[in-house]
C-alpha cells in the first residue's frame, strides 16, 4: 500500500478533507513544543484552516522534546496526517499544518534557530504539566533539566532553556518581537513560561531579559478537545479508508474550543477566523474548564481503573461513577468557582459528560490517569481550598482524594502507574502495609495547600480511603451515597 504524501492526495477518496493549498506556498511563522496527538488534532487544525483560507504565513516547525518517533513516522509522509472526527459519524480531514519537525536532543542548535529566526512571528507549546518543571505551582529551580539548563544553554534540556537561548539570538541579531503562547491546561500558562524564561536570562543574559519584558509577550490559552492515543487498530482503520498508509493518524471528538488570550506582540494570527475565541483576561475560563471538565475526566479515570474499566466512556456507563462525577461538579465545585456571565454553569457540566460518553471515541482511563500526581494540584486541590474557606461541602472532593490513593496503590501493584512521581509513590505504597493517604497527598504537594492541615478534612479522606480498600469501589460508593441521605 502506497504511503499518505503530497503525491498521493489525489489518490484519496473523494469525502476526505484534503490541504487547499501546496506546501511551496506557506512559510512558517510558529514553532510549536510538543508535536503529540493534542496538538496535532488542536491546535495544528486551527492553522489548517488559516492556511486554507489564505493566510499562509502560519505554517508550523514542530519540536519533539524527547524522541524521534513522531518526526519519523510523518517525515515519509511530507508531515501530513489524517484527523478522523469521531462521533455519530466521522468526517477525515488531512492536516497540512505541520512543515517539519525537529527533534531537540537530536539537532538542539536547529530548535534555537527557528525560534530566533525572524520570520517565526509565534511560539506555542503543548509540553503537559510535566514539561513546566514546577514546585508548589512555580518553575522549581532544583529540577535536573533546571539545573541543566542553568549552568549551559548549548543542549538545553527544557523549554525553557530552548527559548532563553532562542531570545538570546534573536536580541542579538535582530530583536524583531514575538509571542509565547502556552497551550496546555495549566493555570496561567502563559506566567509560567514568562517565569521559566526570566530564571534563565537572568543567569545567562540580564540584557536579553530587560529587552523580553518589553518585546515578547507571554500568554495564556484554554484548550479543549478529547484526544485519545493512537493504537494499531487505528492505523488499521484508516488506512483502509484512505486506501492509502498513514503511519501516524490522530482521533478526536467533533468538539473543540480554543479560548485565547488576546496578549500579542508582533503579527497575531488572525485565529477567530478558523473558530477561537479571543479575550482580555481567560482566567474564568481556564478554571472552569480546569474544575469542571479536566477535574471529572480524572475522577473518572481513577475510579474507573477500580472498577476495572478500561474506557472513560465505560466508566460513565456506570450509574455510581456518572452520578458521583455530576454531583461532585454541582455540589462541591460549582458553588465555589466563578463562572463567566456568557456561559451556563450547569449546561457546561451536561456538555461534558455527554462528550465523555461518546463510545465512538475510546479514551482509556489509563490515558487520562497518567501524571495524575501533577493534574489533581490543579484540577482538584484549589476547589478543596476554595470550599473549605466557604465552610460549603466538600465530601465528594474528599472521597475522589481517597479514590485516587487507592489508584495509585493498585495502579503500582500492577506496574501500570504512569507518573513523574512514580518512584516516590511507589515507595509510599511499598513501606506500608495500607498505604495513608496524607502520604501519596505530600508526593503531589498537598501540603503546599491549606486543606491538607485541615484535620477533618484529612480524616474524612482517610476514612473513605479505609471504606474502599476494604469493600472496594461500588461497595464504597453506595455506602457513600447512603451517608447523605
Amino acid at each position: 500500500m502506497d504511503r499518505l504524501s503530497r503525491q498521493t492526495l489525489a489518490t484519496l477518496p473523494s469525502e476526505v478533507k484534503t490541504p487547499g493549498c501546496a506546501k511551496g506556498d506557506v512559510s512558517a511563522g510558529i514553532v510549536h513544543f510538543g508535536v503529540g496527538n493534542f496538538h496535532r488534532a488542536h491546535q495544528a487544525a486551527y492553522f489548517d484552516a488559516l492556511l486554507n483560507e489564505g493566510e499562509k504565513a502560519w505554517g508550523i516547525i514542530g519540536v519533539s522534546m524527547r524522541s524521534s518517533g513522531m518526526r519519523d513516522n510523518l517525515e515519509p509522509q511530507d508531515y501530513l496526517y489524517t484527523l478522523a472526527e469521531v462521533g455519530e459519524q466521522t468526517q477525515l480531514r488531512v492536516i497540512g499544518a505541520i512543515l517539519k519537525i525537529l527533534v531537540a536532543p537530536q539537532t538542539p542548535q536547529d530548535v534555537i534557530d527557528a525560534v530566533a529566526n525572524s520570520a517565526t512571528e509565534l511560539v506555542t507549546t503543548t509540553i503537559t504539566e510535566k514539561g513546566y518543571c514546577l514546585g508548589n505551582g512555580k518553575v522549581d529551580g532544583t529540577h535536573p533539566d533546571i539545573i541543566h539548563d542553568l549552568a549551559n544553554l548549548e543542549a538545553p534540556k527544557t523549554t525553557y532553556g530552548f527559548l532563553a537561548a532562542a531570545l538570546i539570538k534573536r536580541y542579538q541579531s535582530h530583536q524583531q518581537p514575538l509571542t509565547i503562547l502556552c497551550c496546555d491546561n495549566l493555570n496561567r500558562g502563559g506566567e509560567r513560561l514568562r517565569e521559566g524564561v526570566a530564571l534563565m536570562l537572568t543567569t545567562h543574559s540580564p540584557d536579553t531579559l530587560n529587552w523580553v519584558n518589553e518585546q515578547i509577550a507571554f500568554s495564556s490559552s484554554m484548550v479543549d478537545r478529547v484526544t485519545p492515543a493512537t493504537d494499531d487498530a487505528l492505523v488499521r482503520q484508516l488506512s483502509e479508508k484512505l486506501t492509502v498508509h498513514d503511519a501516524a493518524p490522530v482521533s478526536a471528538e467533533p468538539f473543540t474550543q480554543w479560548v485565547i488570550e488576546d496578549h500579542f506582540a508582533g503579527k497575531k494570527p488572525p485565529l477567530e477566523q478558523a473558530g477561537a475565541l479571543l479575550v482580555a483576561d481567560i482566567s474564568a475560563f481556564e478554571k472552569v474548564k480546569l474544575r469542571f471538565l479536566n477535574a471529572s475526566h480524572s475522577m473518572l479515570a481513577v475510579m474507573g481503573y477500580l472498577m476495572g474499566d478500561d474506557f472513560i466512556h465505560q466508566a460513565m456507563a456506570r450509574p455510581l461513577l456518572a452520578r458521583f462525577a455530576d454531583e461532585a461538579l454541582r455540589l462541591n465545585v460549582l458553588p465555589v468557582t466563578h463562572v463567566p456571565s456568557n456561559m451556563s454553569g450547569d449546561t457546561y457540566i451536561q456538555d461534558v459528560f455527554t462528550r465523555f460518553r461518546n463510545h465512538h471515541l475510546p479514551y482509556r482511563v489509563l490515558q487520562v490517569g497518567s501524571d495524575s500526581s501533577q493534574k489533581i494540584q490543579q484540577r482538584w486541590f484549589p476547589s478543596i481550598d476554595d470550599a473549605l474557606s466557604q465552610h460549603a461541602d466538600v465530601s465528594y472532593l474528599a472521597f475522589a482524594v481517597a479514590a485516587w490513593a487507592c489508584f495509585v496503590d493498585k495502579a503500582v501493584a500492577n506496574k501500570a502507574l504512569n507518573d513523574p512521581q512514580k518512584a516516590r509513590l511507589s515507595a509510599c505504597v511499598q513501606q506500608q502495609e495500607v498505604v495513608d493517604v496524607a502520604d501519596l497527598l505530600r508526593v503531589a504537594e498537598a501540603d503546599k495547600f491549606a486543606f491538607y492541615q485541615h484535620k477533618g478534612f484529612m480524616e474524612q479522606a482517610r476514612e473513605y480511603q479505609r471504606s474502599i480498600a476494604a469493600s472496594g469501589i461500588e461497595a464504597a460508593l453506595k455506602t457513600f451515597f447512603n451517608s447523605l441521605k
